[in-house]
């Protein structure tokens, strides 16, 4: 079987416990307007342009983002990392893009990866209707769950369609018991209130055994991308946020006793 990914980045030590190797899958359904991967959001090969510049010379190249590889090739490429994964309680993580777009691919390479004992993490938005979820589960140790936002109408204007099926895939993953960190991009003028506080703890209170949650701050790595492939960054000249910023709303949900990762 073949899945098309973008790219594949190894020693990952912030994508799930351990040292990793994340395996970025090509496509997504959402249109978040900080993404910081846009090169991700087509399933296809994308075109993206690349300046070199040397002294007062600037020389302009085109490379092609995204490639189809089959499950074997894939794990191939995974086991060469499999001593890293043994000595520091490691493994692979899925990410995107949204993984889930390609679920019978994903399924296969998680099979693998459960047959080589190799611990498994799907990084995901969930935003997708997925009838292979269930069997995902099965050969999945951990999600990394992102919540964008709890207010129907901010997720429609800043993220795009699926709301609700962002909420019944992580009730379906939680009801199977499930390790599920939720991941939450704190974004000014989008979650960052306190009114998008609330909504995202009143959200949660559905799921009481939900109780790990990390924080990433809004930046602008990806900004640069934009120009690189003909596409506006619908973010401005916003600035990055620091590890500061976060305090108000990591206390917040530390008062309502979730672990703060």
């Amino acid at each position: 079987m073949r899945g098309n990914i973008f790219d594949i980045k190894r020693y990952a030590i912030h994508d799930g416990p351990g040292i990793r190797t994340t395996v970025f899958l090509k496509g997504c359904n959402l249109h978040c307007r900080w993404c910081h991967n846009p090169e991700s959001q087509s399933l296809q090969p994308t075109v993206m342009l690349q300046v070199h510049r040397l002294g007062d010379k600037e020389f302009r190249e085109e490379s092609t983002v995204g490639y189809s590889v089959t499950t074997e090739e894939l794990m191939s490429e995974i086991l060469k990392d499999q001593v890293f994964f043994e000595e520091s309680g490691g493994g692979v993580t899925f990410s995107g893009g949204e993984p889930l777009l390609q679920a019978p691919f994903l399924l296969e390479i998680l099979k693998l990866c459960k047959a080589h004992k190799i611990s498994t993490c799907i990084d995901t938005a969930g935003a997708v209707s997925c009838e292979m979820l269930e069997e995902i589960c099965r050969y999945t140790d951990l999600f990394l769950y992102d919540m964008k936002t709890a207010e129907e109408a901010k997720f429609t204007e800043f993220v795009g369609r699926g709301f609700h099926q962002v909420l019944e895939n992580l009730g379906c993953i939680a009801g199977y018991g499930n390790r599920v960190i939720i991941r939450i991009p704190v974004i000014p003028g989008v979650n960052n209130t306190p009114d998008g506080q609330q909504a995202l703890l009143d959200c949660l209170k559905q799921w009481p055994a939900l109780r790990e949650v990390e924080f990433l701050p809004y930046h602008r790595t990806g900004a640069d991308k934009y120009r690189r492939l003909g596409m506006t960054y619908e973010m401005g000249d916003l600035a990055s946020m620091t590890e500061k910023d976060l305090c108000e709303i990591k206390e917040c949900f530390r008062r309502n006793n979730y672990t703060i990762l």
